[in-house]
This record gives C-alpha cells, sequence and structure tokens, in this order.
C-alpha cells in the first residue's frame, strides 16, 4: 500500500496568523507535523501544501517538499486534494494531517495507516485518544467522537458526547463528580484524516451539509452522505494550536515525549 501525507498549511489563520511557523523549541510548527508523518511507519512521501511563499520558504529550509495550491480553496481538506492533482503520482491512501498538530506522535499516524491497510474497503479513517482532562470535555475546541461496535464514527460534536444521563457530572458543579469511569467514554478526535483517493475527490465535491455548518466540523459531510470513518484508538494526546497561547502546551507535550 502506497501511501502520502499532505499537510495542508495555510499563513492566513483569522486568530493566529502565521501559525505554520510559530516557532517552538526553534522549529517552525510545521516542521513538527513534518517530521512527525516522516518518521511515522508505512509513510512512504510527505508534502506540505501552501498558498504562501514564507510558508513554501520556510519548509524548502528543513528540505521537505512543497506543493503550492489555490489560496481561494474553502478548506485543509480541498487544499490536499488540489496537492494530489497537482503532484500527479499513484497512491493507495491519502493522510491530511493538519499543519497545527505539533504535537502528533508518529504511532498515531502509523495506527491509522494500519487501520487502512487492515480493512481495503473502508473508505476513510482517522484517530481518536481519551480524555484526562474533565475540563477538556467540556472544551468547544476538543471535539468529540462516539464510535459503534465496529471501531467507526457514529457522530462527532464540540459538545460532550455522549450525555450521562444518570450521572450528576452535567450539573453546575460537575468536576467533583468526574470519575475515571465517566471519562473513558469520552474520546477526543485528533487532527488527522485517512482517505482513499477517489473518496477524497468525491467527498470535495459534496456541498458542505447542514450538521456540519452547525458544528462547524467538516467530517460530518461525510457521516452524513453515508461515508464510514474507521477510528484507530490511540494512547497519544495531539495538541492541536489554535491561538499562541496553546504553544506552551504543546511544547509541553513535545518535551514529555523526549522530543525536545
Amino acid at each position: 500500500m502506497k501511501t502520502i501525507a499532505i499537510l495542508p498549511s495555510r499563513f492566513a489563520a483569522s486568530r493566529f496568523p502565521g501559525k505554520p511557523l510559530a516557532s517552538i523549541a526553534g522549529k517552525p510548527m510545521i516542521q513538527w507535523v513534518w517530521e512527525a508523518a516522516r518518521d511515522a511507519a508505512g509513510v512512504d512521501k510527505v508534502v506540505v501544501a501552501t498558498d504562501d511563499n514564507r510558508i513554501q520558504s520556510a519548509v524548502h529550509d528543513f528540505d521537505g517538499q512543497v506543493v503550492m495550491t489555490d489560496p481561494d480553496l474553502p478548506s485543509g481538506t480541498d487544499r490536499v486534494a488540489a496537492a494530489l492533482e497537482r503532484l500527479g503520482d499513484s497512491f493507495d491512501v491519502v493522510l491530511n494531517i493538519q499543519g497545527d498538530e505539533p504535537a502528533m506522535h508518529p504511532e498515531t499516524i502509523a495506527a491509522v495507516v494500519r487501520l487502512m491497510a487492515d480493512d481495503p474497503d473502508l473508505p476513510m479513517g482517522t484517530a481518536c485518544c481519551p480524555f484526562s482532562d474533565p475540563d477538556e470535555v467540556f472544551n468547544p475546541n476538543a471535539v468529540k467522537v462516539v464510535l459503534d461496535d465496529r471501531k467507526r464514527a457514529l457522530y462527532f460534536s464540540r459538545s460532550p458526547i455522549p450525555y450521562l444521563r444518570n450521572s450528576k457530572v452535567f450539573e453546575p458543579d460537575f468536576r467533583p463528580w468526574m470519575q475515571p469511569e465517566h471519562l473513558k467514554h469520552f474520546k477526543l478526535h485528533l487532527g488527522i484524516y485517512a482517505y482513499r483517493p477517489e473518496v477524497l475527490r468525491a467527498f470535495t465535491k459534496l456541498p458542505p451539509h447542514p450538521l456540519e455548518k452547525i458544528e462547524m466540523l467538516e467530517q460530518l459531510r461525510a457521516l452524513a452522505a453515508g461515508i464510514a470513518i474507521g477510528v484507530a484508538e490511540t494512547p497519544f494526546l495531539s495538541i492541536g494550536v489554535d491561538t499562541p497561547e496553546d504553544v506552551p502546551a504543546a511544547e509541553a507535550a513535545l518535551k514529555a515525549r523526549g522530543r525536545i
């Protein structure tokens, strides 16, 4: 199975302009993501898809490959699809690893690759990990996913799902009631996707779904269209960087793993 990892990366993030070039332990953020993809078992090629010459220059500085894409593309997934078409090579699986996930673990990436290799009929894949902090369950920036018995996604939400009806967890003073047995039911969705190339092309042609617009979660477009999403469970937390205040947490996670 031939696999490519494409890292969509744009400069003009509204909450954190220039985010891919933010320094983490002396390296631009995009380099940390690129190195994780490079080091992951089963990944044959890694490229950065961007619309900005500054990002292109930074990637070239660490000898990475760049594909330039249209700045008017509406999403990272569209950027991945455009980069795949520009490359013109044939791959069995396309990974979309978001460029603001510097703490993405290579083993998480490898687990998603294995997921796609083990089930040739699976159209899409992603990853999740356990929550360790009750506060994060209630953070709308921490996307939750619930799985069926085949480890496929039933739904993704910014709200805490599943709802624990017979618990005091959701009362105003929930924190004293949130126990480890509660936390195990909540899974944190991580910023990585895998697609069969034909599914990626079909996905980008679908119109945004009302559920996607409500939650602002693109993966709900796939579920609403009946596209199954397998989910690899990993113990490794990945910290998405949305604002400058998220950088220290990502750096701490890298230090804890001995990468810094």
